[in-house]
């Protein structure tokens, strides 16, 4: 029962609208779906990064004040850098949809990545899952069933709303997805500021 436990908390992640949903969503309304895949895909190979430090003993480092300040800052530059270029974007037109090439797409990968592992309460939610894994399953085949049904879970919630925004794309005119796109900046600049917050709390 391991692995269906963490499915369903995966999945029950779905509420969860950080940062990383507004990237997926604006990556796969401007570029569709594989750009919005390769975003999900970022997030999840950053999961599995974080998922790994937390129970190789990263933890403690992770927990350390001193250290979530300085994550939390990179963080809010990221997050502030990405989200003035969607709030100063020009007028989006339908036709920027699909126009980008192959190689464009490790970018997506690495921009999920980096929003994904860069927020410090990715980590805080982590730690404290791996800790729950840690004391119901032990450190055997167990642990790793429930921590990869996790995984998968909020991989297929991503997944999901990256069809969904493809699917509304081709319904919606170029001036409201350009108001979409600066709603969008408007918000990973929230998010920033946020971070610098949390930062300025742990000096």
């Amino acid at each position: 029962m391991a692995f269906p436990e963490g499915l369903l908390i995966g999945l029950g992640m779905i509420i969860f609208l950080g940062p990383v949903f507004f990237t997926l969503l604006k990556s796969s309304l401007q570029h569709g779906f594989r750009a919005g895949f390769s975003v999900a895909t970022g997030i999840m190979l950053s999961d599995v990064t974080v998922l790994l430090m937390c129970y190789f003993g990263a933890a403690s480092f992770f927990e350390n004040p001193d250290n979530q300040l300085w994550l939390a800052l990179v963080g809010s530059v990221v997050l502030a850098g990405i989200g003035l270029r969607y709030l100063l974007k020009k007028r989006a037109g339908k036709e920027q949809i699909g126009s980008i090439q192959a190689q464009d797409y490790p970018a997506f990968l690495i921009k999920g990545f980096l929003v994904n592992f860069v927020n410090p309460f990715v980590f805080v939610v982590w730690i404290g899952l791996v800790g729950m894994a840690q004391t119901k399953y032990g450190s055997g085949r167990e642990l790793w069933l429930f921590t990869a049904g996790i995984i998968v879970g909020i991989y297929a919630t991503d997944l999901t709303k990256v069809i969904f925004a493809h699917r509304i794309t081709r319904f919606v005119r170029p001036e409201i997805l350009t108001k979409a796109y600066r709603i969008i900046g408007m918000v990973l600049l929230v998010f920033a500021v946020r971070l610098l917050w949390y930062a300025y709390g742990q000096l």
